[in-house]
């Protein structure tokens, strides 16, 4: 009977998605941490950084190993600004001499659709598109080899080719509806999966804090902590987040027309504005930045590396968020996540055994 250690094997590892191979590796072990590190943010990029749809072999809009079109929407964070999506439409098993259109339009009532169209001659040449009536831009990558025709468009919410007059952050009320040259299939009644609404792609790699008000994430490496507090719905009101530590002394940050911080201790409040790291306000619905990993003076200092908070959000002075053991951190999915790798190498060499 076959069987593989796979707790001793050395791999050379391939990862694909509904578009094909997207990661390789060589030499991999699944008992060496760097790897199930690097694994585990492989897998949860794939997770929630991106969301594909499809027209498969048969035409309808379910993805398969036989696609026809595949549309990814791709999240590219960005801190201190709005987020960028990538756009990535292929048509496949394509002829050298074929003629091809693929597209995807983004719709909504009243609204004049957004179409990215992504097209090849017979003779080879390609382009790739934006049209939203009356305008037409030719912007964006094309290639085709292989058989692959392939068109890529990245944007964000200030660029000409965004969806015009659409907020795919805030609202999810638009229809995704694939091309393969006549074929019309719609592939999404709303937007709701796309990993740029309402940040949802963090939710994988980060803590998150908040409800479909508000979303708050601490982010932290060998040199600073990152803080990212969205708030669609509180939009335009003055956000107050308290970190309180067991023996009272707060951390206390405000974002309204800039971000502010403070220690505070009894009456005593230690200003800690210059030691902010790129604080950004952005239309009073985003707030981010970063701090040292130790905050205050000589007198007055928090290290919020490894403190244990008390965490309150206010929105106006009104508390709308309260939770108790916080730690400003994103390590917990990670940590879970090489866990259930380790128990996969495990259960794989059982299963062949």
């Amino acid at each position: 009977m076959l069987s593989i250690d796979a707790s001793t094997s050395v791999f050379d590892l391939r990862v694909e998605d509904d578009t094909g191979t997207v990661y390789t590796e060589k030499e991999v072990t699944l008992k060496n941490s760097s790897h199930l590190v690097k694994l585990s943010f492989v897998l949860m990029g794939f997770a929630c950084l991106s969301k594909t749809y499809c027209i498969s072999s048969d035409g309808f809009g379910v993805c398969s190993k036989n696609n026809l079109v595949t549309a990814q929407f791709k999240v590219i964070p960005v801190f201190g600004e709005y987020d960028y999506l990538q756009l990535t439409l292929k048509g496949y098993n394509l002829r050298s001499d074929e003629e091809k259109t693929i597209k995807v339009s983004i719709e909504k009532s009243a609204i004049l659709p957004s179409v990215y169209t992504c097209y090849k001659s017979p003779l080879g040449s390609t382009y790739a598109r934006f049209d939203r009536e009356p305008v037409s831009l030719i912007t964006g990558s094309s290639y085709y080899t292989e058989s692959i025709l392939s068109c890529s468009w990245t944007f964000n919410i200030d660029d000409p080719v965004w969806p015009s007059y659409l907020d795919l952050i805030t609202y999810t009320t638009e229809s995704i509806t694939l091309y393969n040259d006549s074929r019309k299939v719609i592939v999404a009644q709303d937007t709701s999966q796309l990993p740029i609404y309402h940040a949802q792609y963090l939710k994988c790699c980060n803590k998150v804090h908040g409800d479909d008000n508000f979303l708050l994430t601490f982010d932290q490496n060998e040199n600073q902590i990152r803080y990212r507090l969205y708030y669609w719905q509180y939009h335009g009101k003055k956000v107050t987040l308290i970190l309180t530590r067991r023996d009272g002394i707060k951390l206390q940050f405000e974002c309204d027309t800039r971000v502010d911080g403070h220690i505070i201790n009894g009456t005593e409040r230690v200003s800690i504005a210059q030691q902010l790291i790129q604080p950004e306000v952005i239309y009073s619905e985003i707030c981010s930045w970063a701090t040292p990993l130790v905050l205050g003076n000589s007198s007055t200092s928090i290290d919020a590396s490894t403190t244990v908070f008390d965490l309150q959000v206010q929105f106006d002075s009104t508390t709308v968020y309260t939770v108790k053991g916080v730690t400003l951190t994103n390590s917990s999915h990670l940590v879970k996540l090489s866990f259930f790798l380790m128990a996969f190498s495990v259960m794989f060499h059982f299963a062949l055994t």
